[in-house]
């Protein structure tokens, strides 16, 4: 079995003896981990240089491990706040149909060509729930920190070029849950969104789960779709334009 499959096994197993709990309303701490299956679309480009992600630098989707922490305290005025942390590490190895460029590397027709795209990502959310009666909405801002590299190499030439970027960026967030009363499933999502200076970031997931008094906590696990639309304009020498999206599966325990 497949490590992925393993987590996904060992994530459904984890609530299967869970009993039931509203989830709309909860203060306290919430820490999580799950997994997602991210598949990329689009490019990158650096010297006026552009790479397709699929096509020439032959990425594929992979499965990357994800972690959340959220404060949910009961005081009104003081912001509640949400640390996630996602990684994003891709790579592609193949054979080049049509000669590409990127950066100061030439990959020519037919040359075998090595990838890797980072693009790690930390979140740091201040929220307030203004509501949360049946369902809460959280408005608040997201601070997102991106460090990533892109690395690529002509492996038939040995020519080869990494460009590194980082940096901080403000994002608008905001999140729906809705609960089944008596039940312990809900539904919702939750996004963040950038658009400034030639840069456009949109952050989405949806998901739905089942949360569950467990003794002194309540656990409780969640599938859904991620989806982040990318948009950089000259960031740390980096112009990209991509798409990741695919399905995540996560556990989470609240005190």
């Amino acid at each position: 079995m497949r490590m992925r499959d393993r987590l996904a096994a060992m994530l459904l197993f984890t609530a299967l003896p869970l009993g039931a709990t509203q989830a709309a309303g909860l203060t306290g701490i919430n820490v999580g981990v799950g997994v997602w299956n991210q598949s990329p679309s689009g490019h990158v480009q650096s010297e006026g240089n552009r790479a397709d992600v699929e096509d020439d630098l032959r990425v594929d989707s992979d499965t990357q491990v994800f972690f959340w922490a959220d404060f949910r305290h009961p005081v009104p005025l003081i912001p509640r706040v949400k640390l996630q942390h996602t990684p994003v590490d891709l790579s592609g190895d193949g054979r080049v149909r049509n000669e590409f460029s990127f950066g100061d590397v030439t990959v020519g027709t037919d040359n075998d060509v090595r990838a890797d795209v980072e693009f790690d990502q930390t979140d740091f959310i201040i929220y307030w729930t203004p509501w949360s009666l049946l369902a809460d909405v959280d408005l608040g801002l997201n601070i997102k920190y991106i460090d990533g590299v892109v690395d690529v190499r002509d492996r038939t030439s040995g020519e080869s070029d990494r460009i590194s970027y980082s940096g901080p960026l403000p994002m608008l967030y905001g999140r729906v849950e809705v609960g089944v009363p008596g039940t312990g499933f809900y539904g919702g999502g939750e996004g963040s969104f950038l658009a400034y200076s030639g840069h456009r970031i949109l952050d989405v997931t949806v998901r739905g789960g089942y949360r569950a008094s467990f003794g002194p906590a309540a656990l409780g696990v969640e599938a859904g779709w991620k989806r982040q639309e990318v948009r950089l304009d000259d960031f740390d020498d980096l112009d990209a334009d991509f798409t990741l999206e695919g399905p995540y599966l996560g556990v989470s325990a609240h005190f």
